[in-house]
């Protein structure tokens, strides 16, 4: 399924090139990651570690003199925010395409199903937007590495095109060069076209299809109707739980930095000068791991995968 007059061996190459640009960057990112964590190239991980680190570690708060000059290449910690921004202005435009495919192929409940992990995403990162600005507090002077600021900035990036149906995203890449091909005033006129009524409209109908994957079988048939429901039901139910404790623990750290419970301050601060910023959290999941509100992020981007790979169970179309 794919737009009417679109080329087909164009369609494809563009879906075959952004699919290598975001493998590439995941494997990368994943390797890394685990190289740091595990301390598997000693002398890589621990430059690894360092540009991870944001405003707690950081030389002048550790009494580190002799800082590298690499370490002093740092951003403030309070533009931990533009992630979100980035997150939310990109993901609603990758949602948008998202919709306009379900309207061009909502039989396909794998295409439906990456347009209904986009909206999640789309409420995720909206959320922590509010709280980045309105309810985190940031360290007076704490600072995050010019790496890890950028690495941020293209993670989400890239996490709407990887959850994105493979049309949605040649249809974003198309946009995009399309725009970068007009000059002048036309490139501001391309780029507000979402706002053309025809456009409007057939997200709107690509839209409906969503709670037709969710509570019906939706094109589904056969065992995989069952195992592909389960799948995205589960998904959106650990997206919820993981959402709303995420929140929930965000709130809890923050009222502690700002004086929330001031009896956990004062014994911290006998017992360690150095914890006179923060307290001892309790209660829910702190009692059982050591950051919950870490544990909640992995357990809405698992709901996230549920829902992008189950979709396509019983449908005949593709499971990403």
């Amino acid at each position: 399924a794919h737009r009417p007059g679109e080329n087909r061996p164009a369609l494809t190459a563009k879906m075959v090139d952004v699919s290598r640009v975001l493998n590439t960057f995941w494997f990368i990112f994943f390797s890394l990651s685990v190289i740091a964590d595990l301390n598997l190239v000693p002398g890589l991980s621990g430059v690894l570690r360092a540009v991870a680190k944001r405003g707690k570690d950081d030389g002048a708060s550790t009494g580190q003199k002799q800082t590298p000059w690499w370490l002093r290449l740092t951003v403030p910690h309070g533009w931990f925010t533009h992630f979100y921004v980035v997150g939310v202005l990109w993901n609603a435009a990758a949602l948008f395409h998202s919709l306009v495919e379900c309207a061009w192929a909502g039989s396909d409940p794998s295409v439906v199903g990456a347009a209904a992990a986009s909206c999640l995403f789309q409420a995720h990162v909206t959320r922590r937007l509010y709280e980045s600005a309105f309810v985190s507090i940031h360290r007076k002077g704490g600072r995050m590495h010019l790496v890890g600021y950028l690495l941020g900035i293209f993670y989400y990036l890239c996490v709407p095109l990887t959850i994105a149906h493979p049309l949605a995203r040649a249809s974003i890449v198309g946009s995009i060069a399309e725009m970068y091909r007009r000059g002048g005033w036309n490139r501001l006129r391309w780029l507000l076209a979402p706002l053309d009524p025809n456009k409007l409209a057939a997200a709107v109908d690509g839209a409906v299809f969503i709670p037709r994957l969710v509570f019906t079988a939706g094109g589904r048939s056969g065992a995989g109707a069952l195992i592909s429901g389960f799948c995205v039901v589960g998904g959106v139910y650990a997206w919820a739980v993981g959402n709303t404790h995420q929140h929930r623990y965000h709130r809890t750290l923050a009222s502690l930095r700002r004086g929330g419970d001031a009896s956990i301050r004062k014994k911290d601060r006998k017992k360690d000068p150095a914890a006179k910023e923060y307290g001892v959290p309790r209660g829910g999941w702190f009692e059982y791991v050591s950051c919950p509100h870490y544990a909640a992020e992995v357990l809405l981007y698992c709901g996230l995968c549920l829902v992008v790979c189950g979709s396509g169970f019983g449908g005949g179309g593709r499971v990403l």
